[in-house]
C-alpha cells in the first residue's frame, strides 16, 4: 500500500471520546452519518455548516480523564495508521494543550500505535483562536512555548471573519512568538472565499495554509502561493460536505499542482465527515492523479511536516521503499461500486 500522510487532522475530542466510551460500555456511538445527511440537506453551504461542527458534544468533558485522553488519541492515530499513514499531525485545542503532562500523554499514545504499525510517527499541533480575549490568548501562547520544549510541533491559527478580510495584527505577533519557539505555523484561510489568503501567505513564518480552496479565483494568488513556497493542506471530503466546492470535479487540487504549489492531504474532522486518509487519497485519484502524483503528495507532506530532520529522513526512506499500491481492498471495492463520493464511505 502506498504510504500516505495526514497533515490536517483535528482531535474531535468529544466525538472521539464518545467512540471510546461506546466501545468501553458496548453501546452504539453517536450517529454521525445521519448528522451529515441533515447538515448537507438542511443547512446552507459555507460558514453555516462549519459552525455546526462545534455544536454537538456527545461525550462530556469530565469523562476525558488522562486514561481516556490516551485512549482517544490512540484511536485517532491508529485509525490514521491503519488507513496507510506513515506520518500524522493531530491538532488540539489550546485548552487541551494546557492540561498537565499533555505531551507525555500524547507520546504514550504515539508509542502504542507505533508498536502496532512500525515506522508510524505523529506530532501534536495546537490550534489557537485569534479572536479570544488577549489574556486567554497570551496564556495559550505561553503554554505553547513551554510545550515546544517537550515536543509540541506547531500551531494552527484560526481568525474571524473567516470569509472576509480579517485583521491579522494579532496573528503576526502570534506567528513571531511561535517561530521564536521553534514551532511550525499553519493557518486556516480561503476555504469559502479568497479573503485572507494573501495576508496569510505574506506573513514570514507561515509555511502552510489549510484549505485555500478559493485561491484559484485570482491567478495572482496562485503565483503568490507558489512564490512563497506555501504548502496547501487539501481536505477533499471536508470541502465537499461543507460546500466549499459543489462537486469533486470542481475542486482546485489539480490547479494547485499545475501552478507548482505543493499540496498535502488531510482528513480534517474524520469522524464527523466519515472519512479516512485512504479515502482522501482515493478521491485525489478520482481527480486524475497518478500513483506517482499521489506519492508526491506524501513527499510534499513530509517536506512540510512540523517534525525533526531525523524523522523526515526516516520517513522519506520509508516512502521510497514502500510498494506502489494506492487502494486498499475496502476503498477499491468502493470505487467499483460508484459510491465513492457519498458521505460516510
Amino acid at each position: 500500500m502506498l504510504l500516505k500522510a495526514d497533515l490536517h487532522l483535528h482531535q474531535e475530542w468529544s466525538p472521539r471520546l464518545d467512540r471510546v466510551l461506546a466501545r468501553r460500555h458496548s453501546r452504539v456511538p453517536f450517529d454521525w452519518k445521519t448528522w451529515r445527511e441533515t447538515l448537507t440537506t438542511q443547512v446552507p453551504p459555507g460558514v453555516a455548516r462549519l459552525q455546526r461542527l462545534s455544536r454537538v458534544f456527545p461525550a462530556p468533558a469530565e469523562a476525558d480523564t488522562d486514561d481516556a485522553f490516551v485512549e482517544r488519541v490512540t484511536d485517532a492515530l491508529e485509525e490514521s495508521a491503519a488507513a496507510g499513514s506513515c506520518y500524522t499531525e493531530l491538532r488540539f485545542g489550546h485548552d487541551t494543550v494546557m492540561r498537565p503532562v499533555f505531551m507525555p500523554l500524547f507520546r504514550q499514545a504515539e508509542e502504542k500505535v507505533a508498536a502496532k504499525y512500525p515506522g508510524f510517527r505523529a506530532e501534536a499541533v495546537a490550534s489557537l483562536l485569534l479572536w479570544q480575549e488577549p489574556e486567554r490568548l497570551d496564556a495559550a501562547i505561553a503554554e505553547c512555548r513551554r510545550a515546544a520544549a517537550e515536543g509540541l510541533a506547531g500551531v494552527d491559527l484560526l481568525n474571524v471573519p473567516y470569509s472576509s478580510e480579517a485583521d491579522w495584527q494579532t496573528g503576526r505577533k502570534v506567528v513571531d512568538a511561535a517561530t521564536d519557539a521553534g514551532l511550525g505555523v499553519t493557518v486556516h484561510a480561503g476555504e469559502f472565499s479568497s479573503a485572507n489568503i494573501a495576508a496569510v501567505a505574506c506573513m514570514d513564518g507561515v509555511t502552510r495554509i489549510g484549505h485555500a480552496t478559493h485561491a484559484p479565483t485570482d491567478p495572482w494568488l496562485l503565483e503568490l502561493l507558489a512564490a512563497r513556497g506555501i504548502t496547501i493542506e487539501v481536505c477533499l471530503t471536508a470541502n465537499l460536505i461543507l460546500g466549499a466546492v459543489p462537486t469533486l470535479a470542481d475542486h482546485p487540487l489539480r490547479r494547485f499542482l499545475d501552478a507548482n504549489i505543493p499540496v498535502a492531504l488531510g482528513t480534517d474532522n474524520p469522524i464527523q465527515f466519515g472519512t479516512t486518509i485512504d479515502h482522501e487519497y482515493t478521491l485525489a485519484s478520482r481527480l486524475g492523479l497518478s500513483e506517482s502524483d499521489l506519492s508526491r503528495l506524501t513527499r510534499n507532506a513530509i517536506d512540510a511536516a512540523f517534525t525533526t530532520p531525523d524523522r523526515k529522513t526516516a520517513l522519506r526512506a520509508d516512502v521510497d521503499a514502500a510498494p506502489a499500491s494506492v487502494l486498499t481492498p475496502h476503498v477499491a471495492a468502493t470505487v467499483e461500486s460508484g459510491d465513492l463520493c457519498s458521505p460516510g464511505v
